[in-house]
């Protein structure tokens, strides 16, 4: 056994005597030690047209195929991991719903593919049938998933029948519609119906409704104008010309389903049993939806329920299984088995079987995570990779380069969820993570778009590289996509802050890292760290490579220490590390 074992991450624990490490960077955590883990390699040679906000992968007879959305259109991939155009004609309009970038969400529901992004109708791509995506539905959502036997949305923006008008009609600013039934601050989308937009108004744009009376309404360009009566200047046309105006609701609190088995049902009804349920309450949105084939989970910002299905008339029943605890990034949540992990306003929590909540970061990393992220919230996302069994999530934390606003995440943050263990991984440049598989590495020469094969993490015989293997995904900041199963990251392990002599300074004279790297090509250093009382700054020396019997040589004296460990290339296992200290004053 090392003299010092490198535990668990317990970056929200002092320093001094901690009983984990401190900082364990870009490694696999294991029941004792860590070992490497593999960098990201893009297998597209050409990214997507803008900015990826979605990653999927189908599954049928056929094997499994990966789906794909930006901010204008869907995509599929193609056997030469090309993503090709399957947008509906027109494309996606990504009205920024949320902030810069409306996320598209996907299900798969027998043959169909179905997206969503809350700013295009809901999508549907039948495969082995349909050569494009369509619109499903009539409404907008944010969320989806599938419960049982029906396709599940949340945070729905739904239309009402358009209400048409004479734009000659219009008089002091007035437009009449019999019987709008509309009141004041109701939104309203206006359509030119063909004709040119009337002055003041814009083809597509939302308003809010001003009532006047039972036949006639005014127009504001904010909710608080109408409040105030403040309308926009209108005329009419000098001629008879029918414009429209459509109200919609946005139900950020709304769960909404479809019929059983069926996709394409969408009005309440007891004989196909879609229908709807306001979730009201001062918890916020609705964060995401997670499916299964006994119940769903509904996450929203402050509090958590689950949905069972109970039948007739009710459909579902809705049970709070949390109070002021929720999802505080909606791409956040993630699922493996009965576990689903998310981020809260406080740190990571898994919640198991759709009722037992556990703080899993608490008192380890938490603190640590949540001053760490910096910027791009919206931009976390989170991904299962079941081959090291980890729960993976994306965020834009410390030593980000570029503006803050800039959507490319540089920080990972993992979590073995057999072992009860965190890890950081850092020097990423990507835009979105999720779980997708890939197409089969058949040749040594298709390997070689993953690096060289000598710094691979995986025997050349491995399944990780055959086809349909699903793993941790993402699209980097050149909008390409790829997987992670190129050379292993730089691993970066710092020791426990120890003595080397009881209550007394002392000098290092030298470490012996514990790192079994199977005879790879492997570089490994050791930094003395130091500071000569716990209210000092740390100091951190030089790195000392290891000689070929193991040994670091060092000569570091101080009161305090810590050993960061450093290896580069492939390894097995990273333990601990052996230290030989003399008291000084002593020969």
């Amino acid at each position: 056994m090392p003299d010092i074992e490198f535990g668990q991450l317990q970056a929200d624990l002092p320093t001094y005597q901690n009983t984990g490490a401190i900082k364990v960077d870009n490694v696999i955590p294991l029941s004792k030690g860590y070992r490497s883990f593999p960098g990201f390699a893009a297998l597209s040679a050409t990214g997507l047209g803008t900015t990826p906000v979605g990653l999927f992968t189908s599954f049928s007879d056929g094997g499994s195929t990966n789906y794909a959305g930006d901010e204008t259109k869907l995509y599929q991939m193609d056997t030469s991991l090309v993503f090709q155009d399957k947008s509906k004609a027109g494309g996606y309009s990504n009205s920024t719903t949320e902030g810069s970038r409306d996320f598209w969400a996907f299900t798969q529901f027998g043959k169909n593919i179905i997206a969503t992004n809350h700013a295009d109708y809901i999508q549907k791509f039948e495969q082995g049938a349909d050569s494009l995506f369509s619109d499903l539905t009539d409404f907008k959502a944010k969320y989806l998933s599938v419960v049982r036997d029906f396709v599940v949305t949340g945070f729905t923006t739904e239309y009402e029948t358009a209400k048409t008008f004479d734009s000659n009609t219009i008089s002091s600013n007035q437009i009449t519609i019999t019987s709008h039934g509309w009141a004041t601050g109701d939104t309203v989308i206006y359509d030119r119906n063909g004709n040119t937009a009337l002055t003041n108004l814009t083809d597509g744009g939302t308003y809010y409704v001003i009532y006047v009376a039972a036949n006639t309404i005014k127009l504001a360009t904010t909710s608080a104008n109408a409040t105030a009566g403040t309308a926009i200047t209108l005329t009419a046309t000098g001629g008879s010309q029918t414009h429209k105006l459509q109200q919609f609701n946005v139900n950020n609190q709304r769960v909404k389903w479809s019929g059983l088995n069926d996709s394409s049902t969408w009005t309440p009804s007891q004989t196909t049993q879609s229908g709807y349920q306001d979730i009201v309450g001062v918890h916020g949105n609705v964060q995401a939806i997670v499916g299964g084939e006994s119940f769903g989970v509904v996450f929203m910002e402050r509090a958590i329920y689950r949905m069972d299905y109970v039948g007739t008339p009710l459909k579902f029943q809705f049970t709070k299984i949390a109070d002021n605890i929720g999802a505080f990034a909606p791409r956040s949540v993630c699922s493996f088995g009965n576990m689903i992990f998310f981020l809260a306003q406080d740190g990571i929590y898994k919640l198991e079987g759709g009722q037992k909540l556990t703080p899993i970061g608490k008192g380890r990393i938490d603190d640590f995570l949540m001053k760490d992220i910096t910027s791009n919230l919206e931009g976390i996302s989170s991904a299962i990779d079941p081959n090291n069994s980890l729960a993976v999530w994306s965020y834009r934390g410390a030593n980000a380069t570029g503006l803050p606003t800039s959507t490319v995440n540089n920080r990972l943050l993992c979590y073995n969820f057999n072992v009860d263990r965190f890890a950081t991984g850092s020097g990423q440049s990507l835009e979105f993570i999720a779980t997708a598989s890939q197409e089969a590495f058949n040749t040594l020469e298709s390997l070689d778009v993953l690096g060289q094969l000598e710094g691979l993490p995986y025997s050349l015989d491995s399944y990780a590289y055959g086809d349909n293997i699903v793993g941790l995904s993402a699209f980097n900041a050149d909008k390409k996509f790829g997987k992670f199963l190129g050379s292993s990251l730089d691993a970066t392990v710092d020791s426990t802050e120890f003595e080397g002599a009881k209550n007394r300074r002392s000098t290092l004279l030298g470490a012996r890292p514990i790192v079994d790297a199977d005879g790879n090509d492997t570089t490994i250093t050791v930094t003395p760290i130091t500071r000569a009382s716990q209210a000092d700054r740390i100091a951190v020396g030089s790195a000392v490579t290891s000689l070929d019997n193991g040994n670091c040589p060092l000569r570091s004296s101080s009161r305090y220490h810590r050993l960061r460990v450093k290896v580069s290339g492939n390894f097995l296992t990273m333990s601990g590390i052996d230290v030989q200290a003399r008291p000084e004053g002593m020969r």
